[in-house]
């Protein structure tokens, strides 16, 4: 009898690999019979493992269990199933005994549903799979390998210690409400519909476009905020560029926010919101100078707090419910990431900060001294990384520019080239990180330039250019050359531009027939 050997090798596979024991609540845990049943969803498909003690049984016993496992395997609803039966050998099993196990395997492919078979040399400490077609095992080989050589074989492992798991396994599930109605969520969707209503209608009546109103209704503009207006770390999780950017954020509000109030309970979840909005702003501020509007921070956050919620409760992180909230994290932020339009920094500023005032707010039942640190480096931690954003965003070298950007545009628009070059000079001797900065700021500079006829130095810091923005720099260039009469080069630096996709498209090919129709 191997009752020890399978009392620890099922208590292995439900501690690490959270299988779930199939066990009728009337019987007491028992193995003496020489089985143990377990069952889990692996990514969508539902894994059945029994462990059978194969010594028990002769060559008749064999071909009835495994008779039986293709009973249950064609009589599941569904697809997306495999029944593993793992025999167990004090040593290598006999031929005839193998050759039942590999020739009664099933396999369902249209339904994809298969009955496998593996053995254990119990003295060897070895597993055999006796498939090859799916390579598909729900990890049972490289686990039973661990098993092993971590001698778990020998632990002493008890009926007892599993029930005790299955206990702790069933608090994780044991989820109690903190709000039955997700009134504060429905709050939020409606107060971001009502403001983006009331500057629609001001945008109606006054000609303004929509998207001149939201400095004046609270952007996060880095200028302005350096200037003392920081409600701006706030009053931008209320605003929206448009109606598909509204219409994305309130269904995430919906989606996420039902599910973070109704755990946390109301104000839990309106702090969490609210400090992780404000932190993903404080990071747009200190990693971006772009203007930004968006409720996308503080959502991001109640990703965070829902992602600390199941951390806290590990079987159901392993469950396809985290599984899947971990899916939709790094997917979010790697889209952020790709997509140039989007402040990602926002998003994993709030996303952080959602973590870590879920750590501080968390509610613990019996607290120990363990969650009270817990709690106490979180505050800590989000005061620190609060601190410190504001800090390098007051002191960063882009922001710094931010004022002098402004007064630059002024400048420019208003034709005082000489203020332009001069300005534009001490911006790049500044030598900002941003390239959007440097593009900006070279070509204006340049522009200032030849608009006082000093051409060679607009050429100088057009071929600069051409190092941060090449298709920019060898337009300016071409322009350049083009009125000075310098045609070739003009001809070579247009065509050049062109070829790197230049915006300038229109301007390119007047310049470049010009020059053909010439003859020159």
């Amino acid at each position: 009898m191997k009752n020890k050997f399978i009392t620890a090798l099922a208590g292995y596979l439900i501690e690490k690999e959270y299988f779930n024991l199939i066990l009728p609540e009337s019987e007491k845990l028992d193995f003496s019979n020489g089985t143990a049943s377990l069952i889990k969803d692996f990514h969508g498909t539902t894994v059945l493992v029994e462990i059978i003690d194969g010594d028990m049984l002769d060559s008749r016993g064999l071909e009835l269990s495994m008779e039986h496992g293709a009973r249950v395997i064609k009589n599941m609803n569904g697809s997306n199933a495999t029944l593993f039966k793992l025999f167990l050998f004090e040593n290598q099993p006999d031929e005839q005994k193998l050759d039942i196990i590999k020739s009664s395997q099933i396999d369902l492919p249209a339904d994809k549903r298969f009955l496998k078979a593996l053995s254990i040399d119990i003295s060897g400490g070895t597993i055999s799979k006796h498939y090859s077609v799916p390579a598909f095992d729900a990890k049972i080989v490289r686990n039973v390998r661990r098993f092993f050589a971590k001698k778990l074989d020998r632990s002493g492992a008890t009926a007892e210690d599993i029930e005790k798991l299955i206990e702790l396994r069933k608090k994780d599930f044991d989820i109690q409400l903190k709000a039955s109605k997700p009134f504060l969520t429905y709050a939020l969707i409606a107060a971001n519909i009502l403001v983006w209503l009331v500057i629609r209608i001001i945008s109606f009546y006054n000609g303004e476009e929509y998207g001149n109103l939201l400095e004046p209704f609270g952007a996060k503009i880095n200028a302005l905020i350096l200037e003392g207006q920081f409600w701006r770390f706030l009053t931008p999780v209320f605003l929206h560029a448009d109606e598909i950017h509204l219409a994305l954020n309130s269904y995430s509000l919906f989606i996420i926010g039902t599910q973070v109030e109704k755990l946390y309970g109301r104000r839990r979840f309106m702090l969490i919101y609210v400090v992780s909005g404000i932190l993903g702003n404080i990071a747009s501020f200190a990693f971006s100078i772009n203007a930004s509007v968006g409720a996308s921070g503080a959502i991001f956050g109640l990703f965070g707090a829902m992602l600390y919620f199941v951390i806290k409760r590990p079987s159901l992180l392993k469950s396809g419910f985290g599984a899947n909230l971990i899916t939709a994290v790094v997917v979010n932020l790697a889209y952020g990431i790709l997509n140039k339009q989007i402040d990602n920094n926002a998003h994993m500023g709030g996303f952080i900060g959602g973590i870590l005032v879920t750590g501080a707010v968390y509610p613990a039942g019996n607290e120990t001294s363990r969650d009270k640190i817990v709690k106490a480096v979180s505050v800590i931690m989000a005061v620190i990384i609060s601190a410190a954003g504001l800090a390098y965003g007051f002191n960063n070298s882009n922001n710094k520019i931010v004022p002098l950007l402004a007064e630059f545009q002024t400048l420019e628009v208003q034709g005082q080239w000489a203020g332009v070059e001069k300005l534009g000079e001490e911006i790049v001797n500044l030598e900002p990180a941003d390239n959007n900065i440097k593009t900006f700021v070279l070509f204006g500079l340049a522009k200032a330039e030849i608009n006082q006829h000093k051409y060679e130095e607009a050429i100088k810091h057009a071929e600069t250019l051409a190092g941060v923005s090449p298709a920019d720099g060898h337009f300016l260039q071409g322009f350049i050359y083009y009125y000075t009469d310098r045609y070739d080069k003009a001809r070579e630096h247009l065509e050049k531009a062109k070829e790197l996709e230049s915006p300038n498209t229109e301007t390119i090919d007047q310049m470049l027939s010009n020059i053909q129709g010439s003859g020159k």
